[in-house]
């Protein structure tokens, strides 16, 4: 449970988060790079420590771009590619990977990929696991929507060799914010071409054709002023409608930014606030150089065009008698308070003093007060039920409401609310200082967070451990081994790696059937669980092997005991659907020498030391009396 706390951790910084991703998938695989590539075709690879292949990199980037012209690339399975070999190419030299689609909210991001120079069938644990690093990798770019993100930092002798790419199009448009940060070359390990993009149609526009088609004349003909911007805030097209509201023509507001259409009130606001806010809209005002400010109520909505990529499309509709929403036009009123009673997000707006302006019925639930108190001008009241991160009471002076009165701008602290029976729900807060009118004060927003993590740990959980015994997997215990070698290179001490298969237990499957196989195996890995201590790890690699690592002494007499307990008990008889079962196992030990092995190695070692143990043990079973 630690570590999957620590890779949820992780992966809320969205750089860290990817390569945690790459290393896991890599390890599940025991493959020599992992990629993950976006479906514009930007890269992130990680390689092993030590590259086997002088041109490796280069030869990983070009596979994995290969790979998003397969079939099965949008796809909902694993599926497999390798490299074209050329008549002089060496077979054994050449590499292929397995590569798994990253989907969020039904939209293909890109792939998830293992590379070696040859990969064998994955078995049922390693398919799984490695899809449900690709739905973790897929929620996290989703909800950072910062996408791939620049790579690590890398020594000059050591960065990644980049493809050439033809010069930016001045004039094509972001790619989609899922993928950002990702177009300048280098910063993603590679650089990618594009195609020039079409002109956009409509009443003209930076590259824009003449208002002459059909569309263009229903546009001019709309009532309410209509503007479509590229995400990053160009104005590709404008109406008749906006001049008549702000006396500005659309040939005047052509490729300027759509934020200069609003008068600046002093309040922050994002381009999607401005204009993305679904209907009815967000009240704000629009500005007029030859008179007043008008005000409007502006709706709209973000969509992906095929000719200029993300953007946002506008409808500005001059608000009721051109009065703007004030302190003094009844914040308190009825369709105000059941407009925000409504939300799910707790809103708090405080004045100077702490007087309570507005609050709606979500911020007194999600702080452990009572949902019938109307906290309108009184002091805001502080709950005991309101807690730090780490659970202690939160006092007065830390609470982010109190610290934005004091000018403070607080993003996103994670609170804790400790309800009945000591249930605890996760709540983000954010904080700022707010101008109401002429009047300063503080707005607080709180969010209950609590099923999105409970979902991202259990995600976590299902790609760290066997789904049928609960233990660690593969993946798991090769990130355990690699933490604890590390750690012993440092600080000293020992670890042994039991390997345990086992025997005839194929006999058991075809007899009596897979499930009271399966109940076999889950009651043979409690048993190795209460035979060795709590802090020792247990893992099922698949099938009816099982390995367990002990952070042992230097006395070689300490593993020998655990191995004889671990023995004593799995010989036990088992008691499975009426049936009495003998169960016995091939077990073999090594010790590991953290100045000189990696986690894949020892592994490997100690397989071999059982199946050598098994095989003597055989052939003393058979040799003549």
């Amino acid at each position: 449970m630690g570590l999957a706390t620590r890779i949820v951790s992780a992966m809320s910084l969205p750089d860290e988060g990817i390569g945690e991703v790459l290393r896991l998938a890599r390890d599940l695989c025991m493959g020599t790079a992992s990629f993950a590539v976006s479906s514009a075709g930007a890269l992130r690879y990680d390689l092993l420590d030590s590259d086997p292949i002088g041109d490796f990199g280069p030869r990983v980037e070009a596979l994995a771009r290969s790979c998003l012209d397969r079939p099965g690339a949008s796809g909902s399975d694993a599926f497999w590619n390798a490299e074209i070999l050329g008549e002089s190419d060496s077979a054994d030299d050449s590499l292929a990977c397995v590569a798994v689609p990253v989907h969020a909210d039904h939209e293909w991001l890109g792939l998830l990929g293992v590379v070696d120079t040859w990969l064998p069938e994955l078995d049922e644990e390693q398919r799984q696991g490695l899809l449900r690093l690709s739905q973790v990798l897929g929620q996290r770019l989703a909800a950072s929507g910062t996408g791939l993100g620049p790579a690590p930092a890398v020594a000059p002798d050591q960065a990644p060799p980049t493809t050439d790419a033809p010069p930016a199009d001045p004039q094509a448009p972001p790619r989609p914010e899922s993928w950002a940060g990702e177009s300048e070359a280098g910063e993603s390990g590679a650089s990618e071409s594009r195609a020039p993009q079409a002109p956009v149609p409509g009443s003209g526009g930076p590259d824009g054709a003449p208002a002459t088609d059909f569309l263009g004349e229903v546009a001019d003909h709309l009532p309410d002023g209509l503007v479509v911007a590229r995400a990053d805030g160009t104005i590709l097209f404008a109406n008749a409608a906006l001049e008549s509201l702000s006396g500005r023509s659309p040939a005047e507001v052509l490729g300027a930014d759509v934020t200069t259409l609003f008068v600046d009130d002093g309040t922050p606001r994002t381009l999607a606030q401005l204009v993305g806010t679904a209907s009815p809209g967000r009240r704000l005002q629009l500005d007029s150089p030859g008179g007043p400010a008008v005000a409007i109520d502006a709706s709209g909505a973000r969509f992906t065009s095929s000719l200029a990529g993300d953007c946002y499309v506008a409808l500005l509709h001059q608000a009721p008698d051109g009065r703007l929403l004030a302190p003094d036009a009844g914040l308190g009123g009825a369709a105000i308070d059941d407009l925000l009673n409504a939300l799910d997000e707790g809103i708090v707006l405080c004045d100077a003093e702490g007087t309570v302006l507005v609050a709606n019925a979500a911020a007194k639930v999600l702080q452990g007060l009572p949902v019938d108190e109307d906290l309108r001008s009184r002091p805001f009241p502080f709950s005991p039920s309101l807690c730090s991160s780490d659970g202690s009471p939160l006092t007065r002076a830390h609470h982010p409401l109190v610290r934005a009165l004091h000018g403070t701008v607080v993003r996103s602290e994670q609170l804790q609310l400790v309800g009945e029976e000591s249930e605890r729900r996760h709540i983000v807060a954010s904080a700022k200082p707010f101008s109401v009118g002429t009047e300063h004060g503080a707005l607080l927003v709180l969010r209950d967070v609590t099923s999105q993590l409970e979902e991202e740990a259990w995600l976590m959980h299902l790609a760290l451990h066997d789904p049928l015994t609960g233990l660690a997997n593969r993946y798991l215990l090769l990130d355990y081994l690699r933490r604890v070698l590390l750690q012993f290179r440092t600080r000293g001490g020992s670890i042994a790696l039991v390997f345990l298969d086992l025997d005839d237990f194929k006999m058991i499957n075809d007899r009596f059937g897979h499930d009271v196989g399966d109940e076999v195996l889950v009651a043979v890995a409690r048993r190795i669980q209460g035979a060795v201590r709590s802090s020792d790890i247990v893992a099922r690699l698949g099938g009816d092997e099982f390995v367990v690592a002990h952070a042992a002494s230097e006395d070689p007499g300490e593993i020998d005991l655990v191995v004889s307990r671990i023995r004593k008990t799995l010989t036990a008889p088992y008691q499975v659907r009426g049936q009495t079962l003998a169960v016995s196992a091939s077990i073999g030990w090594v010790a590991a020498d953290p100045r000189h092995e990696d986690p894949t190695t020892l592994l490997v070692r100690a397989d071999r030391e059982m199946y050598r143990r098994k095989s003597a043990r055989n052939r003393s079973r058979q040799a003549p009396t």
